[in-house]
């Protein structure tokens, strides 16, 4: 493990200690701090020279011991206080000649540790801190890795506060912890419902999709080994390799089986054989257990075991209380109908923010049928409308990434003509039959400024439409996910104030 800075120690041998050791070596402890807050990680270094073994850690709060462990072969580890007191680190050290040796060193621990949140967070569930922290009729500690992925996902989105905390976590969705462990495809699901992002119930097994998906922001919770949960957060499509944060990477390097681990060492992927070889470990010597690590993994063992789909609200709401995360309902170049935390609202479009850059762009399918929506191999997926407008994630040379509802594929450039939101006044007008807007009549949409064009959909009297503009006696107008013409006399157009207009006087 790498050494770290701030080490505070105290002197070495048994005069510091209750119990005497014979000499056998020169032991020091190394504490992280001399002070600490409660929930705060402490790391341990044990010097202990020559011949050392093995290292028993004892420790103690105000006198009292509150843990006595085994003989470790892990001379630097790591503990959370779960109480605020004086807290004593013991080390009894273990020569290969047969004899012992041992100090130790203090912390006073007050305070609560801040609990810090946000898109680098990984939570180590192996830390003793989950112990008594509680998941249906278990504990986080034992059964928490699928909330722990889940906790790390959301906080990935951009979500904060003591909701997405995986303590509870684990309460407001009890019910998902069964006897077999966590119904994972149910939590998955019923916390979709809560932050609003996309999941689907079949696991996504194809490495193409699976690689696709990671790399425009999808994240996947996943059973890297069995029994255990982790999170696919991004590919390095070059290398063929999986970005994961695991929760109790121990549990993974325990029972991964035609897998390996690797981390990065001067851009090169390195093969690790335990969890301790990758940057950032830390050993906790009350569990004997690793903590939370992000690594990397082969694309193919990642896909093998299948990706529980994690899609972030991929739409957001530039409002007065800033940037919100949205479902599009309805999507035109004027004004578009969203959702916001189960709100419906119609907002103009640009004030809506997609896509790589944040700038919100459109397309409109040129054709007057339907087209095919492709994914990365260039597979139909599904069939887009001709008309339809659909939002662009991204444009390349010969085609663009849209989203169709709740899957992305692509479409022919050829087939399409990209879209800027309207900047300035959004016109609007009614559809209506010898001007009035009522009734159950309905009105013909074609595909182009004439008769004779291909009838596209038929809208009610007093459908609002956006109005694009005018060529000779029809108008482009936007309504229903579509940009189609009407023929002027079926159309009732609205001043400023929202007044109906006849467009024939």
């Amino acid at each position: 493990m790498m050494r770290r800075k701030g080490w505070i120690a105290l002197a070495a041998g048994c005069a510091c200690l209750a119990l005497c050791f014979p000499a056998a070596g020169e032991v020091s402890v190394a504490l992280s701090a001399e002070e600490a807050a409660e929930g705060s990680v402490v790391d341990v270094r044990v010097d202990a020279g020559e011949g050392a073994e093995t290292v028993t850690y004892v420790l103690t709060r105000d006198g009292q011991t509150v843990f006595e462990g085994k003989e470790d072969d892990h001379f630097e580890a790591s503990f959370r206080p779960r109480q605020e007191g004086n807290y004593e680190v013991e080390a009894r050290v273990r020569y290969g000649d047969g004899s012992e040796d041992g100090a130790a060193a203090s912390v006073r621990v007050s305070g609560w540790e801040e609990e810090t949140q946000g898109p680098d967070r990984i939570y180590s569930q192996k830390d003793g801190w989950w112990k008594d922290k509680p998941y249906g009729k278990s504990d986080l500690d034992n059964a928490g890795c699928a909330i722990f992925s889940l906790s790390h996902a959301l906080q990935r989105m951009g979500w904060t506060g003591e909701d997405i905390a995986p303590e509870n976590l684990a309460v407001a969705h009890k019910n998902c912890y069964t006897k077999n462990g966590t119904a994972v495809a149910r939590l998955v699901y019923n916390a979709g419902q809560i932050y609003g992002y996309t999941t689907k119930s079949a696991l996504l097994k194809d490495q193409a999709g699976l690689r696709e998906g990671l790399r425009n922001g999808d994240y996947y919770s996943f059973s890297i080994v069995i029994g255990h949960i982790a999170l696919m957060t991004g590919v390095d499509e070059k290398a063929g390799k999986v970005r994961v944060v695991d929760s109790a990477p121990s549990a993974t390097f325990e029972r991964i089986k035609k897998g390996a681990v690797y981390y990065l060492r001067d851009g090169e992927y390195v093969k690790a054989e335990t969890p301790g070889e990758i940057p950032g470990a830390r050993y906790y010597f009350e569990t004997r257990y690793y903590g939370g690590l992000e690594y990397y993994m082969d694309l193919e063992y990642c896909a093998r075991r299948g990706g529980r789909l994690i899609r972030p609200s991929w739409v957001y709401y530039l409002g007065p209380e800033g940037k919100i995360g949205a479902t599009l309902e309805q999507l035109g170049s004027g004004e578009s109908e969203i959702s916001v935390n189960g709100t419906q609202m119609t907002v103009p479009t640009r004030d809506l923010s997609w896509g790589e850059d944040g700038k919100p762009r459109l397309a409109v399918v040129t054709s007057k049928k339907a087209v095919r929506l492709l994914n990365e191999a260039g597979k139909r997926i599904a069939t887009v409308g001709g008309r339809t407008v659909i939002p662009v994630l991204r444009e390349e040379e010969d085609r663009i990434l849209v989203m169709d509802g709740d899957q992305r594929g692509y479409l022919k450039k050829s087939e399409t003509e990209v879209l800027e939101p309207i900047q300035g006044e959004i016109a609007h007008g009614l559809i209506s039959v010898n001007g009035s807007t009522s009734g159950r009549a309905t009105v013909k949409m074609r595909y182009g400024p004439s008769e004779k064009e291909r009838v596209m959909a038929s809208w009610k009297t007093g459908t609002q439409v956006t109005l694009i503009r005018q060529e000779k006696e029809f108008w482009q107008v936007e309504a229903e996910g579509l940009r189609v013409w009407v023929h002027q006399d079926y159309l009732t157009r609205e001043d400023e104030d929202g007044q109906e207009v006849n467009q024939g006087e």
